[in-house]
């Protein structure tokens, strides 16, 4: 049998369904392990296997999402994942033998990784590459990363499982309203999975076959490389006390062809599908070949990520600029900052650099005396935790820019390697073992040529070495150097014409250090923009540069209208009907000094928590009560970054790090004021109802609750209804939040609610969770529902009492 990948892109291939619904039809009890069940129930898991290769799936997957040490631990079985593993992909091969592609299952840990959570980048590579060793010893075919949620997990379950096995791997995510539970789009998944050697990406779970079709569409737009799609058979309704999905195996088999046609290679399905639904879709496929990949047009780009903003760079593109702010040798306020770890200082300079228009932002550690193997990784993560911006990693040293690329939950650009052949074989593998991009300078062990021809010689040699590491051309950027102009400023248009020759010769993108030029020089701002005219009209794509410079702004707005790159002065016009500031620190700035609550405000918005207690100590000399503080500058700050949320314009990320500033605010006021009142609500008892694992939404609400003031217990998962009711009567709760991810489990909770409601019938109930509707809510006598948690935060508050003494 030809292998999976070599067959993907030849002919549309056909998946399996749901597995955890089958197998309780198989007896599965409800709360029970289903990959343990399976050692003991074998021939109960390849029935179902057998049913969906007899209705026509080619590809069966392994009973193996939950079978990674993390979860096997909930149940005492960490130490059966090899057994578990190789026995569920024995078990889908002695169906189908070499007539299906054997597809091995891993999924979410149900934590995330740091900084949203506590896990280590190592320790989850660890995990993930013990299943993936075990899987492929069990014969599957290729290494399938299904139902995540979080980019910065399935990276690391991406790396591990490319660097412990020699299998190709497919990577699926969940979306909601076009963006994971983290705010990953499909864009950027694309972005982040393709360079880091993806062979497969999609998405699967999250809603029906159309909601899905929007996020296939905007991943065949961003990648070339197949696509696959597994949507659940709508969303669950309650029928006669049982979960029930909506969409019948006719109404699912309606969207195989639209699949199909955006270029899908890989169509199947998930929850509340069964095989009747996988041999419909079968039926419905007109046609096996798959779509036409769209024509590449135009010079290619590079494309950088966070995880949830993309930046592309190139010819056809807006010229960008890299705020160089973040850098020691430079700026003596950046060196003490890092020899204090004064990260709230460094965050506010990326910040300053991202209002002022810049597009990424360049982090150098290399503070002298420091240790930048743990500056780098700590600054990384300090960043991309409270700004949404891809990062250019300022640093030559392997060991230092290892760490801060395995940190970094998004497609990086490393800042530098050179044409020496220790910078190219030390970081040029780098960058292909952690998908990211490099900015190569043109100078070698005899520094910088001062003829344009000999830089470009040096770039080919750069492009050469980076594609025989296996980079693509479009993930190299050169930078022809400037020499300052206090010396040699007859040079300048040396580099002036190196960029000329790279893009005509070599066809990569550009990038400039552009302050280089005036060092040593007054009225630096005038060079820096005469030369960046300069530069831009002979091709440059990006600049380092300051962009709290307003010369810089300028020139880099004028310059893409004139040199072709801003179709219809869209940019310019938009850009010309704002005022553009002067330079320094934005506008408001005077206005926080003068107001310390709108500076509360803004500090618990932007997640600095260095800067909380400082500004609450402040407010307090002002109002001298405890709730002033709260209604004034707390709680506005949370329902801004709520709302922003909810719009789709802040992410779980940012909610995250708000909700931990506002926490510090009202632990310092509980701490220092036991007196005076805190609370802005009642008690909320929380839980997952019994027999579901899951927690990550669930802990997310509680975490939410707490910074907004309220009393939460949090019963942690699997919570029997009399536990609840227990907890909610000795506490004197005032709301119980029911959360449940899987269909099996969500049928406990209209048990909890008739509990509640015949012992403690004054308890407000509200519900959520993956799998639970609004209708469902209703359906089962719940008081709320809460989508988000945002949402539940917004129901709880409408729910409570008034404050309590």
């Amino acid at each position: 049998m030809a292998d999976f990948i070599t067959t993907l892109r030849k002919q549309v291939l056909l998946g399996d369904g749901a597995m955890g619904t089958m197998l309780a039809a198989q007896g599965l009890p409800p709360g029970e392990n289903p990959e343990l069940w399976m050692l003991s129930h074998p021939r109960a898991v390849r029935e179902v296997h057998r049913a969906y290769f007899e209705a026509g799936s080619q590809v069966i997957l392994t009973n193996t999402l939950g079978a990674s040490a993390l979860k096997l631990k909930e149940y005492g079985a960490a130490h059966l994942v090899e057994e578990v593993n190789k026995r569920a992909a024995q078990l889908v091969r002695e169906v189908v033998g070499n007539q299906a592609f054997v597809a091995g299952v891993i999924g979410p840990t149900g934590q995330f990784p740091a900084p949203l959570g506590t896990l280590p980048w190592t320790e989850l590579v660890e995990v993930f590459g013990e299943q993936a060793r075990a899987l492929e010893a069990g014969g599957v075919d290729f290494i399938f990363l299904e139902t995540f949620s979080d980019l910065g997990e399935i990276r690391a379950a991406l790396f591990a499982a490319r660097e412990y096995t020699r299998l190709p791997v497919a990577c699926s995510l969940t979306y909601t309203s076009g963006r994971t539970l983290t705010g990953t789009s499909p864009q950027t998944a694309a972005i982040v999975l393709e360079a880091m050697g993806a062979a497969c990406i999609g998405a699967n779970c999250s809603t029906g076959a159309e909601e899905l079709l929007e996020v296939m569409k905007e991943y065949r737009r961003s990648t070339r490389l197949p696509l696959l799609v597994e949507p659940n058979a709508g969303k669950p309704v309650l029928v006669n006390g049982k979960t029930v999905f909506k969409d019948t195996p006719g109404d699912m088999a309606r969207f195989v062809e639209p699949f199909r046609a955006l270029g899908v290679n890989l169509i199947g399905a998930c929850c509340g599908s069964t095989p009747a639904h996988i041999k419909a879709m079968g039926e419905a496929l007109a046609s096996r070949q798959p779509a036409p990949l769209p024509e590449q047009a135009g010079p290619p780009a590079t494309r950088l990520a966070s995880r949830s903003r993309a930046v592309t760079i190139g010819a056809k593109e807006l010229p960008v600029i890299i705020g160089e702010r973040i850098n020691p040798s430079a700026r003596k306020a950046v060196a003490e900052a890092l020899r204090q770890q004064n990260w709230d200082f460094i965050v506010r300079e990326g910040e300053l650099q991202l209002d002022a228009g810049a597009s990424l932002l360049d982090l150098n550690t290399g503070l002298a005396g420091g240790d930048e193997t743990r500056l780098l990784p700590e600054g990384v993560r300090q960043l991309q935790m409270s700004l949404d911006c891809p990062l250019v990693l300022d640093c030559t040293n392997p060991a230092a820019l290892e760490k801060g690329l395995q940190e970094f939950q998004g497609k990086a650009l490393i800042n530098s390697v050179n044409g020496d052949q220790k910078s190219l074989h030390s970081i040029l593998p780098l960058a292909k073992k952690y998908g990211a991009a490099v900015l190569g300078l043109t100078l070698n062990e005899s520094g910088i040529p001062a003829r344009a021809t000999e830089r470009l010689q040096i770039a080919k040699e750069i492009v050469e070495a980076a594609e025989y590491y296996g980079l693509p051309r479009e993930d190299i950027i050169i930078d022809c150097l400037v020499l300052t102009a206090a010396t040699s400023p007859e040079l300048a248009l040396e580099t002036v014409q190196a960029i000329k020759l790279v893009k005509e010769h070599l066809g990569v993108n550009t990038v400039l250090g552009l302050s280089n030029v005036s060092h040593g020089l007054p009225q630096r701002s005038w060079l820096n923009a005469a030369f960046l005219s300069l530069a831009l009209g002979a091709g440059l794509d990006a600049a380092i540069a300051n962009p709290l410079d307003h010369r810089i702004r300028e020139t880099m707005i004028a310059g893409a209208l004139l040199t072709g790159r801003d179709s219809g002065a869209r940019n310019y016009l938009a850009q010309a009907g704002r005022q553009v500031s002067p330079p320094g620190p934005p506008a408001n700035n005077k206005v926080d000094r003068d107001d310390p609550a709108r500076a509360l405000q803004r500090a618990i918005y932007n997640g600095r928590q260095e800067a909380v207690v400082p500004l609450v100590q402040k407010l307090l000399e002002e109002k001298e009560d405890v709730l002033s503080v709260i209604n004034e500058g707390i709680i506005p700050a949370l329902e801004t970054i709520g709302q922003h949320f909810a719009r789709g314009e802040a992410y779980l990320p940012q909610l995250i790090l708000a909700g931990d500033a506002a926490k510090k605010a009202f632990d310092y006021l509980k701490d220092n004021f036991p007196g005076q009142r805190t609370a802005q609500g009642g008690t909320v008892v929380i839980g997952t109802v019994e027999g579901d694992i899951h927690d990550i939404g669930k802990n997310i609400v509680s975490a939410l609750l707490e910074n907004h003031g309220f009393r939460v217990l949090d019963l942690g998962k699997s919570v029997p209804a009399r536990a609840f009711l227990e907890a909610a009567r000795r506490e004197k709760a005032d709301v119980v939040a029911l959360s449940a991810l899987m269909t099996t489990t969500m049928v406990e909770m209209p048990r909890v609610i008739e509990l509640l409601r015949q012992e403690l019938p004054g308890v407000k109930v509200i519900v959520g969770g993956a799998v639970v509707t609004a209708e469902y809510a209703r359906e089962i006598g719940a008081d709320g529902y809460g989508a988000d948690a945002v949402e539940a935060v917004q129901v709880v508050r409408g729910f409570s009492p008034a404050p309590k003494s």
